[in-house]
């Protein structure tokens, strides 16, 4: 009975430490977008989204986003292989919940869940509710019902238009352009003879952007969307209706709030953040525990009237005659409806002080005229320095006083009535910046020359802004330096915006890895399913002969070896791959080039074979070792590959070949150089090849160069792209070895 009950006692306990360990692992929230990150609906909802879970989730959270394309790429192979992508991403740990962003990530999502992760629980967003009630959706998927009011949004241009007679509507040629042309049919014929209406629908957008700059001045304009022309090619919404609004001689409405704030004058509109939000609240509830099928689909209530006041203002439109309630934007305020407090107080102070410095001209000597003239002039300079939040300070060597203004005091966090000395004012500063801050003090002194440093501020309620300081020494008497007087600028605005750019590089470059990767999909599914059939084979063939009454032992051996070796071939694959997937900032190491280059070529040997193209390495013996990040500089070797590779698609297959080779360079530097055998680079062009979002390549962003062109400088390098003599192009690099003696082997 004793042994039953520690037997039960330790399944208890083993349970409990197994929960424990499941509870410490993060949730994965699985952003899926429809388009690619230039569309601002979806990247709006997202954003809401992420920072609507980031707050509110009690728990540790991992969000995801992956951009499907869908609006460029419509055939059914290209939807396959994002599948097979998706599935191998999430293969090990699906997320949690998914929440699709635009309306066709939606119908993907139930075709392929059961390849990505069975029976996940899916949040919705930007689905009209005829769309929804159209599908048959799972229990488990629920969301938010876009309800576009486009009666509303007439309503709206008829009380800013009321003469006018004349409604154009134009719609583009894709899926969903389609459905808003039978809803806008629907929604104009339910009013009735109201216009004389011209539906612009199912038009080359050459041919679009030709009537719209024909149409009469006194008529009304409803754009929708334009996901892509009758030519099938594919556009942004906000985008077309940004140049459609430019050139179109009458105002211009849409039921987007992504389109206002570029032309359009308004409309009845959501905001997509709010939508985010709503969506993120759901994910909240499930990922708490909450039974999806409990959670019914809404609308979102957030619904309003926005209006652009600069189209307003351009198309000469009175704000009297809007809706109430209606949420005017980009109104510029004046100065005395902004600053109607301190406009007063200023003219206040003035006109004391013009009293105080009259009656002081009056009663006072030339000497104490003078003195009050230098008071006033510090005075304004100290207001001065306030409004640009700059704090004025001087500090005496001997006495050890220091003089500072009030604003000075408030950067510091030093009460009006503290004693203020230079411990004091020291003590503010982080203590990491601490030896910076005293080291700038002591140079002023010691050099007599300006001396600067940025240090971080942490103020008596915890938080920490960054200040610029800028000193400098100077002698009363003529001799040694016994005062330093400077200024204090708070920087932290700047160092905030410094890391939001730094960020978003670090974004778009992974961003640029991740469509790399997503083109060599099908060559890496390749490359990992050779080993695994390898593994297959011989895992047979060794129970094939464990099954004889006398096994072959070095048989057995031999294909248990080989299972191991296939193993880590495929390892290696998967390592590589996470490798380049991987997020975060800049890393600094020592990398091997030759290693490095070696290993691209492993990563895209399947789509070399596919291509017919054979790689022939000259990397010069020895090590180059260079400092820097490894994922950043595999990103620049595979782009360079890629665009050689791409370069030779009209090259003969018996000629197409890449030679990849390292050198020793000049003052301890190194060299990589690309060479391919494609059509080289047009004279024309070629000054234009690393201007952002200019692009040779049908499918391409324009990024790619001038992404490898900062990471390389970033690297003390240098990018170069040049026409080979002997046929094709010549993509090279240069950089600082870190050891010379290695680099000259």
């Amino acid at each position: 009975m004793t042994r039953t009950r520690i037997i039960l006692w330790s399944v208890v306990l083993l349970f409990l430490f197994g929960a424990e360990s499941r509870a410490a692992e993060p949730r994965r929230v699985l952003m899926l977008h429809a388009f690619n990150y230039t569309f601002p609906a979806t990247t709006l909802i997202a954003d809401g989204a992420r920072k609507r879970l980031l707050e509110r989730s009690p728990q540790p959270l991992e969000i995801d986003a992956d951009f499907l394309d869908l609006a460029r790429n419509t055939d059914t192979d290209y939807e396959t292989r994002i599948a097979t992508f998706l599935r191998a991403k999430y293969e090990k740990r699906p997320p949690d919940v998914v929440i699709t962003l635009g309306s066709a990530a939606l119908p993907f999502i139930i075709r392929h869940r059961d390849e990505i992760g069975p029976n996940i629980p899916v949040v919705f967003t930007s689905v009209s509710a005829q769309n929804y009630h159209a599908q048959r959706l799972p229990t488990n998927i629920t969301g938010i019902i876009t309800d576009f009011n486009l009666d509303k949004t007439l309503t709206l241009a008829k009380r800013l238009q009321p003469q006018a007679s004349r409604l154009f509507i134009i719609a583009g040629s894709g899926e969903v352009d389609r459905r808003w042309q039978s809803t806008a049919r629907k929604t104009i014929g339910d009013r009735g003879p109201e216009f004389e209406v011209t539906y612009l629908f199912e038009r080359s957008y050459a041919k679009l952007v030709e009537e719209v700059s024909q149409i009469p001045r006194d008529a009304i304009v409803i754009v929708l969307t334009v996901f892509a022309d009758s030519k099938g090619e594919p556009f942004v919404p906000a985008q077309v209706a940004a140049s459609l609004s430019a050139i179109s001689p009458a105002p211009v409405y849409a039921p987007y709030d992504t389109y206002i704030g570029n032309g359009v004058v308004g409309g009845f509109v959501e905001t997509f953040e709010s939508v985010g939000v709503r969506a993120a609240d759901m994910a909240l509830q499930i990922l708490a525990g909450k039974d999806p099928v409990a959670i019914a689909p809404q609308t979102d209530p957030g619904q309003h009237y926005r209006v652009d006041h600069r189209a307003m203002a351009r198309w000469d439109l009175q704000e009297s005659k809007l809706p109430p309630d209606t949420v005017v934007l980009f109104k510029q305020p004046t100065i005395w409806t902004e600053h109607r407090g301190a406009v007063v107080a200023a003219i206040v102070i003035v006109g004391l002080q013009s009293l105080i410095v009259g009656a002081l001209l009056v009663q006072r000597q030339r000497r104490l005229r003078a003195e009050t003239l230098l008071k006033e002039s510090e005075e304004r300079m100290t207001f001065a320095a306030a409004a640009a939040n700059i704090g004025l300070w001087r500090f005496d060597w001997h006495r050890n006083k220091l003089w500072a203004t009030e604003h000075c005091r408030a950067m510091f966090g030093i009460a009006r009535d503290a004693p203020l000395t230079r411990d004091t004012l020291l003590a503010a500063v982080h203590p990491d910046d601490l030896q910076t801050a005293t080291n700038a003090l002591e140079r002023s002194f010691e050099a007599e020359q300006p001396a600067n440093g940025d240090v971080r501020i942490v103020l008596p309620g915890g938080e920490v802004r960054w200040v610029r300081m800028r000193a400098r020494s100077r002698s009363e008497s003529g001799g040694r330096s016994d005062h330093l007087a400077g200024i204090f600028i708070d920087i932290t605005e700047q160092k905030s915006a410094e890391a939001e750019v730094a960020l978003q590089r670090l974004e778009v470059e992974h961003l640029m890895r991740v469509s790399v990767l997503g083109e060599l999909s099908g060559s890496i599914a390749h490359e990992i399913n050779q080993p695994l059939t390898a593994i297959l084979s011989n895992a047979q063939a060794a129970l094939h002969f464990l099954a004889q009454e006398s096994p072959d032992l070095a048989e057995i051996r031999d294909a248990l070896e080989e299972i191991v070796h296939e193993d880590n071939r495929a390892g290696e694959v998967i390592h590589r791959l996470r490798h380049l997937l991987k997020k975060g900032e800049r890393k600094v190491e020592c990398v091997n080039i030759n290693d490095l280059i070696r290993s691209t070529i492993s990563l895209l040997n399947s789509e070399l074979t596919g291509r017919d193209i054979n790689v022939r390495l000259d990397l010069k013996s020895g090590q180059f070792l260079v400092r820097g990040d490894s994922v950043q500089l595999q990103q620049v070797l595979l782009n360079l590959v890629m665009n050689a590779m791409d370069a030779m698609a009209a090259t003969p297959t018996a000629q197409r070949s890449i030679v990849i080779s390292t050198r020793g360079g000049q003052a301890g530097r190194m060299d990589v150089l690309v060479k391919d055998r494609g059509h080289g680079i047009d004279p024309k062009l070629n000054g234009r090849l690393f201007e952002p979002f200019y692009t040779t390549k049908n499918h391409g962003l324009g990024l790619g160069l001038t992404l490898c062109t900062t990471i390389i400088e970033a690297h003390e390098g240098k990018l170069t792209l040049v026409s080979n003599e002997d046929g094709g192009a010549i993509a090279g690099f240069s950089l600082p070895v870190q050891n010379a003696a290695a680099g000259a082997a």
